[in-house]
């Protein structure tokens, strides 16, 4: 054959599409492999005009691409459970967050995706002594023919979808993969693309179905005032997940004190993380805004300067002194504009703090933690302080001897040092709490402690959910999404375990209620209310009460799994189904929100 170059070209595209969703645990229909198959066929037709000779050059350029891209895209899934955007292009910056994390993401057979490229090569070579040319005649027919029957396997199921009233692609997608099940792997990107030009260009305004949908949002917002306006201390910590609460392991705590915070603040175990691919500054948007966070990229840095009724603001607005502290560098995820523009009259970053023995990224908590007391007792109160801890932040570096835990039976070294770091925060805590207590600034304040997110250790048939026994699907739900609360009030005298459902955009409505001030738009409702809250996730699944649903991301919206926590057992589907639109008009309404500025024309 005058072309056997190109199929064998396309042979190995199609077989490195079935090896993506093998890595990634992704459906691979009959019907996705078409619409792959059509988007290769359209992005490579052009390639039969060219001379056999380059054109076999030119094919094993485009595999190496190819190659390269699915590489790229099984490692951000495996982290992040979606696809490369060109719209993360703005936090590209900020990666080394994840730092030495992303290796264990990396497994020898990904590798894989290149041997097309050593094959292809051998290929060629095994042709070089053939001096048959194609006539550019037929090869031009043959292209014209390849690129038809491409747009007419592409654009099919598209009209199909139209014709039916779906809405995926004109709508509001709320994950990239659905659109990648529904496009393809160069159709997603290529759309992805698109829109990413068009982003550049678009002028932000809602609609006004969405401005309907944000009018009706904000006249359901209640505030309960209850307080006096006492001090605040937030405390973020990093990586923490609720499963190490109570964990022994070779009959060792893991979080010995903590466990014991139960006893004087409110645990509420039933809390989940919102966050997507901002990770810990989603943690931060979605506590201190009340808003999910975006479906690709952060808002930190895609959308720092746009209008929010954050609590910051709203407390600095009713006479409250404001301060993040986070002993990094300022510049880093955006923050040192972020803070400024939600309402945070100071900023504690890395200069502000001593230069003692770092655990990761930074300074140790422990350091962390007494010095930020110290710059707490500067404020005027009021006072509302945010911290931001780092010492088990991913790839949870620490030294040798802060490693305590025996850990028998755990082999995976990133595991055994996440439960190491997660057992000197633990310590770290205790030594805040006690200096808190000792210098007269625990009694009268609210106390928050909460993880930002899991350890991005929780992929079933891995070593920690194996240990957990946590590889069926609410298992898998619970290890990864919940995160460890607690609150204490001013006063409290006894602690308790609250076992309402809750999520993070319900934070800052409960600190708000507790001081005492009026709320602006949030999404979340207070925690200590008796309202029984949906917690919704980015890629548009939700817990409420018993019930936890799952979409089915290769089709069209409100379409998944229901099932009971409790049992752990799929159940009726009418048990999720009331409340599957409006978990997605709670996502489309944080995205107007956010993306197209839309409060500044509700207010």
């Amino acid at each position: 054959m005058k072309t056997i170059d190109y199929w064998v070209y396309l042979a190995f595209s199609a077989f490195k599409l079935f090896l993506f969703s093998l890595y990634t645990d992704t459906p691979f229909s009959f019907g996705f492999f078409l619409i792959s198959l059509s988007s290769a066929l359209l992005l490579s037709s052009w390639t039969l005009l060219i001379d056999a000779r380059k054109r076999r050059w030119i094919l094993l350029s485009l595999l190496a691409l190819h190659s390269t891209l699915l590489i790229s895209d099984v490692w951000y899934y495996r982290y992040f459970g979606d696809l490369l955007s060109v719209q993360l292009i703005p936090s590209m910056t900020q990666m080394n967050d994840v730092g030495g994390g992303f290796m264990s993401l990396i497994r020898w057979t990904d590798f894989l995706f290149f041997a097309d490229f050593l094959l292809f090569l051998l290929f060629i070579f095994a042709l070089k002594k053939s001096q048959t040319v194609p006539a550019q005649k037929a090869n031009g027919k043959l292209a014209a023919v390849i690129a038809t029957v491409g747009l007419l396997l592409f654009s099919a199921p598209l009209f199909m979808s139209i014709a039916k009233g779906e809405r995926w692609l004109a709508g509001d997608a709320t994950s990239n993969m659905r659109e990648y099940y529904e496009l393809g792997f160069w159709g997603y990107h290529g759309y992805d693309f698109g829109k990413g030009v068009v982003s550049i260009f678009r002028d932000p305004m809602p609609s006004e179905q969405d401005k309907a949908l944000l009018l009706k949002a904000a006249a359901d917002i209640s505030t309960i005032n209850k307080g006096e306006q006492p001090n605040i201390i937030l405390v973020q910590l990093e990586s923490l997940q609720t499963s190490v609460i109570g964990q022994e392991i070779g009959g060792e705590e893991v979080t010995p004190y903590l466990n014991t915070l139960k006893e004087e603040m409110l645990y509420f175990p039933s809390f989940h993380h919102q966050t997507h691919e901002g990770r810990t500054s989603d943690a931060e948007f979605a506590i201190n805004s009340s808003l999910h966070p975006l479906r690709t990229g952060s808002v930190y840095t895609r959308f720092p300067d746009n209008t929010f009724a954050p609590l910051p603001e709203a407390l600095r607005d009713s006479g409250y002194d404001t301060a993040a502290m986070h002993a990094y560098e300022a510049s880093f995820w955006n923050r040192n504009t972020v803070y400024e523009h939600i309402g945070f009259s100071h900023f504690f970053s890395k200069k502000d703090y001593p230069d003692t023995e770092k655990i990761g990224m930074a300074i140790n908590d422990e350091d962390f933690f007494t010095t930020s007391i110290e710059h707490m007792e500067k404020l005027k109160e009021p006072y509302f302080s945010f911290m931001v801890a780092l010492s088990s932040h991913i790839p949870f570096e620490i030294p040798e001897d802060k490693k305590q835990l025996a850990l028998p039976g755990y082999e995976n070294e990133l595991v055994r040092n996440y439960y190491h770091t997660v057992h000197y925060v633990d310590g770290a805590v205790e030594v805040l709490v006690e200096e808190l207590k000792q210098r007269d600034m625990w009694d009268d304040s609210i106390v928050i402690f909460y993880g930002d997110h899991d350890s991005g250790l929780t992929e079933a048939g891995r070593e920690m959910a194996n240990k957990l026994d946590a590889n069926g699907v609410t298992e898998q739900f619970e290890l990864a999404r919940q995160v460890p609360l607690w609150i204490k009030p001013p006063e409290l005298a006894q602690g308790e375990t609250i076992e309402t459902v809750g999520g993070q955009i319900d934070v800052a409505p409960t600190i708000l209620e507790l001081a005492g001030v009026d709320q602006g738009f949030m999404l979340g409702t207070s925690l200590l209310s008796d309202t029984e809250r949906m917690v919704v996730f980015r890629d548009g699944s939700f817990r409420k009460g018993d019930v936890y649903f799952q979409p089915d991301l290769t089709t069209v919206p409100g379409t998944g799994e229901c099932y009971s926590i409790e049992s752990g057992e799929q159940i009726d589907g009418s048990a999720c189904e009331p409340y599957i639109d409006e978990a997605l008009d709670q996502l489309r309404i944080s995205d107007t929100v956010i993306e197209d500025n839309a409060l500044e024309y509700i207010q």
